[in-house]
C-alpha cells in the first residue's frame, strides 16, 4: 500500500508540475488529485521542492534508461550514434519537467535541480563516450581527444534541445538531426582539399 501511494503521488505530480510549473502547483491539489492527505505527502517527501526533485529524477532515469536500451539494440557505433541522438530527442520531448527547468529557470530557484540537470547531462556524455571508444576501437571513428569529443557532442545536442523540441515539429527535428548526423560523420569540407 505504501508504495501505491507513493507511485501516485509522484505520477500526479508529475502530470501537475509539467501542466502548471513548479510556483502554480501545490500541495492540496496533489493530495486531491492523488487521493491521499496532505500530511501523506509531507511525511514522504518533506516539502514540495522534494516532491518536484523526484519527480525529476525519475524522469531523468526513464530518459537514460529508454536512451540506452535504444543504443543497446544497435550493433554498429555509426548506427549506435545515430540511435542515441534520435532517442535522445525522442524521450527529452516527453520530459516536460526536465525541459521547463530551461524554460522556467527553476534552478535559481531550486539549485539541486540543476544537479538533477547537469547529472542527466553527464550520463549523456558518458553514452556518447562509450559509443565513441567502441567505434575508435574496430576503426570506425577517428577521434583525437575522446572526452573531449563526447562533451562536445552533448553540449551541441544540449544546445538545441529547448527551441527544437518547443518550436519545431518532429518531422522538422528529425531532418534537423539527418543533416547534424550527416555533418558530424562526414564533415563540411569536400574531397578536394586546398581549392585543387
Amino acid at each position: 500500500m505504501k508504495q501505491e501511494k507513493l507511485e501516485s503521488i509522484l505520477d500526479t505530480a508529475k502530470k501537475m508540475f509539467a501542466r502548471y510549473g513548479l510556483q502554480k502547483t501545490t500541495l492540496d491539489e496533489v493530495a486531491r488529485m492523488a487521493r491521499v492527505a496532505k500530511a501523506t505527502i509531507y511525511n514522504y517527501f518533506g516539502s514540495k521542492d522534494q516532491v518536484y526533485l523526484e519527480v525529476l529524477r525519475r524522469e531523468m532515469d526513464e530518459i537514460v534508461e529508454k536512451i540506452s536500451s535504444s543504443v543497446s539494440q544497435e550493433v554498429l557505433p555509426g548506427n549506435k550514434l545515430i540511435t542515441f541522438v534520435r532517442a535522445k530527442f525522442r524521450y527529452m520531448r516527453k520530459a516536460i519537467n526536465i525541459l521547463n527547468l530551461d524554460r522556467e529557470g527553476i534552478e535559481k530557484l531550486l539549485p539541486n535541480a540543476e544537479s538533477i540537470r547537469n547529472e542527466l547531462f553527464e550520463r549523456e556524455v558518458d553514452i556518447i563516450h562509450s559509443i565513441l571508444k567502441k567505434g575508435v576501437e574496430q576503426g570506425v571513428f577517428y577521434i583525437n581527444n575522446l572526452p573531449l569529443t563526447s562533451r562536445a557532442i552533448a553540449h551541441a545536442l544540449k544546445g538545441f534541445e529547448l527551441n527544437w523540441l518547443v518550436q519545431e515539429s518532429e518531422e522538422k527535428i528529425e531532418q534537423y538531426l539527418d543533416e547534424l548526423m550527416s555533418i558530424l560523420f562526414y564533415g563540411l569540407m569536400s574531397e578536394k582539399r586546398g581549392g585543387k
